[in-house]
């Protein structure tokens, strides 16, 4: 099968990759599956997975002109490659002050207890939280609660698909697709992370070590949708008596379908794509540190509620209240989020 894109960026997933051809300002990649044509304008991040040819200092030297992050994962590996342009300067010098917020245990709270309440959101579909997140909490209260949290969900997630024995720290089928998942994610976030000038190496809510932080504390608040994609198309493949080794594919071309479906926010009033939201997150944390906004409001998928517009301090690219039909569209789409990524019921559905 051979791709040529359109006008929109992309976010490439490149599997067992064996031939990059570069004329001009357009590359070809040959890999498992396929062909894909596309100009270096046009690509958001790329993600090689399993083994991959040998990157030359023209291909690499390219992606860093038009500002492209690399990752590189193989199966069955918790750890990635990065491969990212260097730090550019600003005038506001942001790493100054994502540093200093950081050291403000007060504020590095609040950020975490922001970032766990969407993150427990996205995941009612499957296990609702019951645990308040109080301003008095310490760090370490917020990162046991989160603990407890993901092992409820997780022992659910894998007795939903039928694997009791299986978990999510251990290596099998499901977790190196939700590993390979986490890291197309990741390489998404890492392009918005330096576009905007920040470290993507320090985080407020995970454990500081040599994994970018930052990257991994802004996809919590998204994580339980991403998860409920992959639980719904393995679901899918299991009703095909698909093997195993279809699995990932299958989830990736759900996945890239999922970041451009549109949801509602009520953070900014407006309809965006699943993957504006996750460049909306970067500029939330943004206008946080520089003081546009007072709080770090999440964009997180929701439905119209009115009552006063939030002071987010920042706009996405979606569309905006304006037009006479926005809030009658924006409710249908809250309706079919509602239905298919939010509640409850989803599991019920899906059973």
């Amino acid at each position: 099968m051979k791709i040529i894109h359109s006008q929109r960026k992309h976010f490439l997933w490149l599997p067992y990759t064996s031939t990059i051809d570069i004329k001009g300002s357009n590359v070809s990649f040959t890999y498992k599956g396929g062909i894909e044509e596309t100009s270096f304008v046009k690509i958001h991040s790329i993600m090689f997975y399993g083994s991959v040819i040998d990157l030359s200092q023209k291909f690499l030297e390219t992606c860093t002109k038009y500002k492209i992050p690399i990752t590189i994962h193989r199966r069955n590996m918790t750890r990635a490659t990065w491969i990212a342009p260097n730090f550019q300067t600003n005038v506001r010098d942001l790493f100054s002050k994502q540093i200093l917020v950081r050291e403000n245990k007060t504020k590095q709270k609040y950020i975490a207890r922001m970032l766990l309440k969407a993150k427990f959101k996205s995941m009612d579909w499957l296990v609702e939280s019951d645990q308040e997140l109080n301003s008095q909490m310490t760090l370490e209260e917020l990162r046991n609660i989160e603990a407890l949290h993901a092992k409820k969900y997780w022992t659910k997630y894998y007795k939903e698909l039928g694997y009791q024995n299986w978990q999510r720290r251990t290596k099998n089928p499901v977790s190196t697709v939700l590993d390979a998942i986490s890291k197309y994610i990741s390489g998404i976030l890492l392009r918005w992370i330096l576009y905007h000038n920040l470290s993507p190496y320090h985080g407020y809510l995970h454990v500081q070590t040599e994994y970018p932080a930052l990257v991994y504390d802004l996809i919590e608040p998204y994580r339980g949708y991403f998860d409920l994609v992959v639980f719904k198309t393995i679901k899918k493949c299991q009703a095909k008596n698909k093997p195993e080794s279809d699995w990932l594919p299958a989830c990736i071309n759900e996945l890239k379908s999922f970041l451009y479906s549109q949801v509602y926010t009520d953070a900014t009033r407006q309809i965006v794509s699943i993957s504006e939201l996750i460049h909306g997150i970067v500029l939330a944390f943004r206008s946080y540190l520089i003081g546009d906004s007072q709080r770090f409001i999440v964009p997180t998928p929701c439905s119209p509620n009115g009552g006063r517009p939030k002071k987010a301090g920042y706009k996405l690219y979606g569309r905006q209240a304006g037009r006479t039909d926005f809030w009658s569209e924006a409710k249908l789409i809250s309706s079919i989020t509602d239905k298919y990524y939010l509640k409850p019921e989803v599991l019920k559905q899906l059973n």
